[in-house]
C-alpha cells in the first residue's frame, strides 16, 4: 500500500509538472495584440498626403488574457529617408492600452510609421503603413528684376509671363497672343498694369492698341501677400483660384512693395511683386511668378 502511494503522488507530480511545462506552448497565439482606431478622422492604412498636412492615428493595444502578461512597453517610430525618429517611446503596467497621435508632415518625401507593443515576457505585435507625401501647390518658375518702360519708351511695356517675354511696341503688335499684361504710369491712376482688352490702354495712343486683333483678358486681384512672403515662395505655391469672371483688368496706383495675383486668359495663375516703381521716369522692376 505504500508502494502504491508512492508511486500514485509520484505520478501526480510528473503530470503537474508536465501540464506546466507545456502551457505556454499550447497557446497558439500567446502574443499581445495592437491594432489602429478605426473611423472617418484617423488614418490607418497607406495614404497620400500634400506637404504640411496633419494625419491622427489611433491605437488601441491589450494583454494576452491566455498568458496573462501585462503590456510594458509601446513605442511609435516615423521612418524617413530612412532616418527613423520615435515619435512615442511609453513603459507600461498594463493590460490595455489606448493612445492618439497628431503628425505632421512639412516636407515631400516618403515615410513609414510602425508601431510596436510588447509584453512582459518580451512577446511583441507591431502594425505600421506608409505615407507619400506630396509637394503641395503647382510647380511655378519665379522671374526677377522683370524691367518694364512706360508708353514708348525705349524699353518694353508689355510683358509675357510664360515666357518671360519683354515687347516693344512694335514687337508686341507681332506677338500679340503673347502678351500678358502692360505697365504704363498714368497722369491720374499712376503706376498702372493692365490686360490687353482693358479699356485704359486705347487712350494711349502710342501703344496703338486699336490696331491689335488679340486682346489678352488677364485679370487681376490686389493680395495682401507681403514682400517677404512673396520672396519665400519656393518651387511650388498654391494659388487661390479666381470664382467665375472674379478680377480686374487692371491694377492701378500701385507702390513698391505690392504683390498681385493674376490670372492669363489661359487658366495660368501668376504673381507680381512690385520691387521699384521709380518716382521719376516711366519704368518699373518686378518679380514675376508664374505657373510652369
Amino acid at each position: 500500500m505504500k508502494m502504491n502511494r508512492l508511486f500514485l503522488i509520484l505520478t501526480i507530480a510528473i503530470a503537474t509538472a508536465f501540464t506546466s511545462c507545456k502551457k505556454d506552448d499550447d497557446i497558439l497565439n500567446p502574443e499581445p495584440t495592437l491594432d489602429f482606431k478605426g473611423g472617418a478622422t484617423y488614418t490607418a492604412t497607406d495614404v497620400t498626403i500634400n506637404a504640411g498636412d496633419e494625419i491622427l492615428v489611433g491605437f488601441n493595444a491589450a494583454y494576452n488574457m491566455e498568458t496573462g502578461e501585462e503590456l510594458t512597453h509601446f513605442k511609435l517610430t516615423l521612418t524617413s529617408n530612412n532616418i527613423p525618429q520615435i515619435i512615442m517611446d511609453s513603459t507600461l503596467k498594463n493590460k490595455t492600452f489606448s493612445t492618439d497621435v497628431k503628425i505632421t508632415f512639412p516636407d515631400a518625401g516618403t515615410a513609414r510609421l510602425e508601431a510596436t507593443i510588447t509584453d512582459k515576457a518580451g512577446r511583441t505585435d507591431a502594425v505600421s503603413f506608409n505615407i507619400i507625401v506630396e509637394q503641395a501647390g503647382v510647380k511655378v518658375v519665379k522671374h526677377t528684376n522683370v524691367e518694364l518702360g512706360s508708353w514708348n519708351d525705349v524699353i518694353g511695356s508689355f510683358y509675357g509671363a510664360k515666357e518671360n517675354l519683354i515687347f516693344t511696341v512694335p514687337q508686341a503688335m507681332e506677338n500679340q497672343a503673347k502678351v500678358d499684361f502692360i505697365f504704363y504710369k498714368g497722369v491720374t491712376n499712376m503706376n498702372t498694369i493692365a490686360a490687353p482688352d482693358d479699356a485704359s490702354l486705347s487712350t494711349i495712343p502710342s501703344f496703338r492698341m486699336d490696331e491689335w486683333s488679340t486682346k489678352n483678358q488677364t485679370r487681376f486681384v490686389m493680395t495682401s501677400m507681403t514682400a517677404a512672403e512673396f520672396d519665400a515662395i519656393g518651387k511650388y505655391y498654391t494659388f487661390t483660384e479666381f470664382e467665375g469672371n472674379s478680377g480686374e483688368s487692371k491694377v492701378i496706383n500701385l507702390e513698391d512693395g505690392a504683390v498681385v495675383q493674376f490670372r492669363t486668359q489661359a487658366g495660368g495663375y501668376g504673381l507680381i511683386k512690385v520691387v521699384n516703381f521709380y518716382s521719376r521716369g516711366d519704368m518699373g522692376v518686378m518679380d514675376v511668378i508664374i505657373m510652369e
